[in-house]
């Protein structure tokens, strides 16, 4: 069992919302349980009111059985609070106060109507109101990392919150299909687990491809966008022969510093960068063409001219692409992907313009460098391309 402490994310705004819910539902979970053993409440008509049964429900108790946990057991209520506190405090701050709450309550709502519409029992729990926002976090924060500790064996350790999610999600599937198919009974909402869990993930990503939720450099687009980029690297590297080598591209923004522009050279700029954050590069391309017919040492952002030389390579226009990345090699020479750029830009010299000098000038760096893996097989199989073009 994992109990999760917190994560490296802290929200711009002190959260109210999650200590408000952490202390409700502690409040109810203690103070129900001292007075039923004073004898001053029953717990048995207490359950009867506010959990969310599958006959005869009340308008009510969809919201109140998201406040009443398993009276024999407090880790019940312990368990769903540590999460709602690890996770809720950065998803408040994403929200705000008043969405944080619609979303936990209404999604909460949703997902114990689905759990007692399969399962066909009742239910009481935060469970499925936590997974909605454990599900939002995983929208907002994939990359995340939660830090806690395992049980058994007891240590402290730090994953990924996608991991741990991915984990939990994992185990809910799996004794969902052994409740459904009668092979046991685990007297756990995971139908609600899973079900909060999308809800909170798919609200969360409308929001922001909405452009309600502003979208930033954290949330599970901008990963995905970052995915298809190294995609497209790779795959210009396929086509230059270059298989089996691990394309990358910039992660962040770096912004070249370059002499006085003239006003039509700033506009390229700036039209090459709107172009660029549409995605589309073709466009981008055949500005930043312009753009060098004008001035040859023109460079752009090291993520744009990636974007650019990749999009010259795919385009089969070879020259331009073997000029792009060489202003990014000039530019960005300890840039995490400029080893990958450097032998696609050799492929491109040797095997599509025929210019083995330039190839193997391109290659010199590596000389007083090792590399690894397919760039090592890839470096010697330019190499000796190179060599037996001056052979001949």
């Amino acid at each position: 069992m994992f109990i999760p402490l917190g994560t490296n994310l802290q929200g711009a705004h002190r959260p109210l919302v999650v200590p408000c819910l952490v202390a409700v539902n502690l409040v109810i979970a203690f103070g129900s349980a001292l007075l039923a053993r004073r004898g001053n409440l029953d717990l048995g008509a207490l359950l009867e009111f506010g959990a969310l049964p599958w006959r005869g429900m009340r308008w009510w108790q969809p919201i109140s059985y998201q406040f009443l946990h398993d009276p024999n057991s407090f880790t019940h209520v312990l368990g769903n609070m540590i999460f709602l506190w690890a996770f809720g405090s950065v998803v408040e701050a994403r929200l705000g106060r008043l969405g944080f709450t619609a979303l936990y309550l209404v999604g909460g709502a949703l997902a114990g109507l689905l759990q007692v519409a399969i399962s066909g029992g009742s239910a009481i729990g935060a469970s499925g109101s936590v997974s909605v926002v454990a599900g939002a976090f995983l929208a907002l924060h994939p990359r995340g990392i939660v830090h806690g500790f395992w049980l058994l064996p007891p240590m402290r350790v730090a994953m990924r919150a996608s991991w741990l999610l991915g984990l939990y999600a994992a185990i809910d599937f799996v004794n969902t299909l052994l409740d459904v198919s009668g092979l046991r009974y685990s007297r756990v909402g995971t139908i609600a687990h899973l079900s909060g869990l999308l809800f909170g993930l798919v609200v969360a990503l409308f929001l922001l491809g909405t452009g309600i939720l502003p979208r930033n450099d954290f949330d599970l687009f901008f990963l995905l966008k970052q995915w298809r980029r190294r995609r497209e690297l790779r795959s210009a590297a396929d086509a230059f022969g270059v298989s089996g080598a691990d394309g990358a591209v910039a992660r962040r923004v770096a912004r070249g510093s370059a002499p006085e522009e003239s006003e039509r050279h700033r506009t390229l700029r700036m039209t090459i960068a709107a172009a660029h954050r549409e995605r589309d590069y073709v466009l981008a391309a055949q500005l930043y063409e312009e753009l060098l017919g004008e001035n040859r040492e023109a460079t752009l952002p090291a993520e744009i001219q990636l974007d650019v030389a990749t999009e010259f390579a795919r385009a089969e226009n070879h020259a331009f692409a073997a000029q792009a990345y060489r202003r990014f090699l000039e530019r960005f020479r300890s840039h995490p992907a400029s080893d990958d750029a450097r032998l696609l830009l050799a492929a491109i010299e040797v095997r599509r313009l025929g210019d083995k000098r330039a190839a193997l000038l391109t290659l010199e760096p590596f000389r007083e460098q090792t590399l690894d893996g397919a760039r090592a097989e890839l470096l010697a199989t330019l190499r000796a391309e190179c060599a037996a073009e001056t052979q001949r």
